[in-house]
């Protein structure tokens, strides 16, 4: 893996936020902070864009999970967007495991947080692209919460998209969840 120290982190403005979120669907890290700034980490693998202009991104998450909990508590999160590469993929598996509360799971899969610009969760600086957003709404239902959140902050590397906002696809490289329920 290249030395994501030399990796620029570049800002996109608002109207190219949409285009970055191609496709609407794809596999996904994201990351949350406790009321006292504890990092927490999940994959998700049904994390969906719902809507255009402003963007809004969807997922859910189990009542029993740490994401549960912190974006009940903090109305935040951020989507970290991994690139089908094996190496970052095998982090992605670690990030998924059940780890106790409080456990940094960027720390046990050996990602890099990096600043955010806006909400309090940390983007991950392996993946390629971040949306950074504050919770709109959630929606209790069985034994899941629905999450909508609207992107207040997206970045990208900036080798991943041209001047007018498109995606660079052969750079960017965004994963998707293929295949059974999640099992250990």
């Amino acid at each position: 893996m290249e030395n994501q120290e030399s990796v620029n982190k570049i800002d996109i403005p608002s109207h190219h936020w949409d285009r970055l979120f191609a496709p609407s669907a794809c596999l996904v890290m994201i990351t949350t902070v406790d009321t006292v700034g504890r990092v927490n980490a999940a994959s998700f693998g049904t994390c969906v864009r719902v809507c255009h202009d402003p963007v809004y991104i969807a997922f859910t998450v189990g009542a029993t999970k740490d994401t549960y909990q912190n974006v009940l508590a903090t109305n935040q999160f951020v989507v970290n967007v991994p690139p089908f590469e094996r190496e970052i993929l095998e982090k992605v598996r670690v990030v998924g495991l059940e780890f106790p509360p409080q456990v940094n799971e960027l720390e046990k899969a050996g990602l890099t947080a990096i600043s955010s610009k806006i909400v309090k969760p940390p983007r991950i600086a392996e993946c390629r692209s971040h949306f950074e957003c504050q919770v709109e709404w959630t929606k209790q239902w069985l034994y899941r919460l629905m999450v909508v959140g609207k992107v207040v902050a997206a970045s990208v590397d900036e080798d991943c998209v041209d001047p007018d906002g498109y995606v660079a696809w052969n750079k960017l490289k965004p994963a998707h969840y293929c295949g059974n329920a999640y099992r250990n």
